[in-house]
């Protein structure tokens, strides 16, 4: 898809789509925007450090984050964005001054032209490298009111600007009436016992199969108007307690129906070694990953994100959109496992803070649930998949130069492409005033 190209030539242009871009209003965080020529590339959040943090404190997180941009290939430039609670009226100066200029300073050694840098506090917004901004800072209506939303051609994004939440409303959970979870509860437990009646009688469970088909389901899944009827969102439910079925539907849902067949058929082959063996599925896939088979080793690559091809980012939106309904219709005792797979969905998109949300539900139903606490460990590393490092595909298409002029405000007409932007994000808690000054940035 041909990316929309929005020029931004103002600061205060350029941050009335910030938000756009990454899908939600930023709250105490550091927000890198990448370039790559005159377009953003990719984005890059973190929480934004205590303000009496320690100077080498500071000094470790802007290296970390120096490096992290170093990943993205092709990245020349950057704009750092500062998102704070604090006030222009109570700060000398502008708020989070300090860190910014350890950020700026350790961005620009790092070989990264610095189109500006810039600052969202409670009360104004300001640059700063601007000499003359206000002590006061400038009216955040600058950036409510630009005028680039006008200059968007309707057809072209027809969504901007679109209503945005925060972080934490990303994972709110939605509405349902009582009627319609107590109809969803009672097909639940229909199927499920249908399930187990099934696998002490082939003739049914081999119908079941058919009308449960996983790859099928998922796929049709995505077709499913919004809110789902409660047999369809049964259907969904059952499935997804069953691990390998709950896997292979999430990964289909990020990377299509080839990786569901794909997951499907290795899922098969190992019930059916199960069933020859006796031997567990940990002990099989340990086998197995020993002796080199790299089918063993393809979903859980995936899982971790130790791959560098992208998902579709459009199929995961319409899941997460299904499955936090799903969530909301659900028993209780039936959510962990959709909840996991709005986690990992999150986070292949980027979106680790959501995606830690959606784990603390899920720990908070099942405290021993394991892809919970899989999850849990995962995020709390501060691992980022691969693929948010990889240039998009087609993107190289659209790099090339056009020609555009030099503005007096904002450095350079940048050009913004509300969806070519991969946005993704880290966490920062893991450091303390104990790291040596030397020490090497983390990948996160």
């Amino acid at each position: 898809m041909h990316p929309t190209i929005v020029k931004a030539q103002k600061a205060q242009d350029f941050l009335a789509l910030v938000p756009q871009l990454l899908g939600f209003v930023a709250e105490s965080s550091a927000v890198l925007v990448a370039f790559r020529g005159n377009r953003t590339c990719g984005a890059l959040r973190f929480n934004l450090p205590d303000d009496d943090a320690p100077h080498k404190v500071y000094k470790r997180i802007a290296t970390t984050l120096a490096g992290m941009l170093c990943k993205i290939p092709g990245v020349d430039a950057v704009v750092p964005v500062i998102y704070t609670d604090d006030s222009f009226n109570d700060a000398v100066g502008i708020p989070r001054e300090q860190f910014a200029e350890i950020l700026n300073r350790r961005l620009e050694l790092s070989g990264f032209l610095l189109r500006d840098s810039l600052c969202v506090a409670a009360d104004a917004w300001g640059s700063y490298l601007d000499p003359n901004c206000p002590a006061a800072g400038h009216p955040l209506s600058d950036i409510t009111e630009s005028p680039i939303f006008e200059a968007v051609p309707p057809e072209a994004a027809p969504d901007l600007p679109r209503p945005l939440g925060t972080l934490q409303t990303g994972a709110d959970p939605i509405g349902v009436n009582l009627a319609t979870k107590e109809r969803l509860a009672r097909l639940y437990r229909r199927y499920r016992h249908l399930l187990a009646r099934g696998e002490n009688t082939p003739q049914l469970f081999a119908a079941l199969s058919v009308a449960l088909d996983p790859v099928a389901i998922a796929e049709d899944a995505l077709t499913w108007p919004n809110p789902p009827t409660e047999e369809n969102a049964a259907a969904l439910l059952v499935l997804v307690q069953s691990p390998p079925n709950r896997d292979q539907i999430m990964v289909q849902f990020a990377f299509g129906r080839e990786e569901g067949v794909r997951a499907h058929e290795i899922n098969r082959r190992y019930a059916q070694l199960q069933y020859e063996t006796g031997r567990s599925l940990d002990d099989l896939v340990a086998a197995e990953i020993d002796s080199g088979d790299p089918t063993a080793e393809h979903t859980g690559d995936i899982m971790l994100g130790l791959q560098t091809e992208r998902p579709d980012v459009d199929r995961i939106r319409i899941a997460i959109t299904l499955l936090r309904t799903v969530v909301a219709m659900a028993p209780r005792s039936a959510r962990p496992a959709p909840l996991c797979m709005l986690a990992w969905l999150s986070w292949a998109l980027g979106s680790g803070s959501v995606a830690g949300f959606f784990v603390d539900q899920a720990l908070a139903i099942d405290s021993q649930y394991s892809m919970a606490t899989l999850l849990n460990l995962l995020l709390t590393s501060g691992h980022l998949p691969e693929w948010a490092f990889a240039v998009p595909r087609g993107d190289d298409d659209d790099a090339a130069d056009e020609g555009y002029e030099n503005d007096e405000d904002f450095g350079e007409d940048a050009a913004l492409s509300d969806d070519a932007v991969w946005f993704f994000e880290g966490e920062n808690e893991e450091y303390d005033d104990a790291d040596d000054d030397d020490a090497r940035a983390a990948d996160g």
